[in-house]
């Protein structure tokens, strides 16, 4: 239907076009040399039918599709404002996001600070405590030999004086009474 229409405005435009063509033709006709009000109120018949025919046929669509262009330009505008306001929440959201996790990052590493400082200081206590431990336990484990040495040795002096002191007097005493008087001896000393 529209190539119809279209084809039928071309020739009514060359038809129109022609007219004043063929009126001025080589024969003077008529008017002879002064045909130029007829020609004049053929111009302006043509150009009203010419402006009738196109208003009729093409004016309308091409304002239809002057005004479908416009929607479509508006809507492509509304929709670029849309894009770029969830984009400015999107870039909002990121930095948002970005900064939560360098304020999380931050609390994490000076908890993670603290945590080590609380567990050296843990750690030094309790091998402090160790060593003191250790400390003691050999102390006493000297004191132990120590008691057990000066025992011993008590006991093996007082059996070689009374060895000795039997091979002087040349009697042998019995291993009570000299061990009663080997003591008594080394408490004199």
């Amino acid at each position: 239907m529209n190539s119809v229409k279209v084809k039928l405005l071309a020739f009514a435009c060359f038809v129109l076009t022609a007219m004043p063509a063929m009126a001025s033709g080589s024969d003077a006709g008529a008017y002879g040399e002064n045909a130029a009000v007829p020609m004049a109120i053929i111009a302006w018949v043509c150009f009203l039918t010419l402006l009738f025919v196109g208003g009729k046929v093409a004016w309308k669509p091409i304002l239809a599709n002057l005004d479908a262009r416009e929607t479509r330009i508006r809507e492509s505008l509304e929709n670029a404002a849309r894009i770029e306001s969830q984009l400015a929440d999107a870039e909002e959201s990121r930095k948002k996001l970005l900064s939560d996790a360098d304020s999380s990052a931050k609390a994490i590493i000076t908890e993670a600070k603290e945590t080590a400082v609380k567990l050296a200081k843990e750690i030094n206590e309790q091998a402090k405590e160790e060593s003191q431990t250790l400390r003691d336990g050999a102390l006493k484990d000297i004191e132990n030999a120590r008691s057990q040495a000066v025992s011993s040795l008590r006991r093996e002096s007082a059996d070689l004086a009374v060895t000795l002191a039997g091979k002087l007097i040349g009697e042998n005493l019995d291993s009570e009474k000299s061990r009663v008087l080997t003591d008594k001896l080394i408490d004199n000393l």
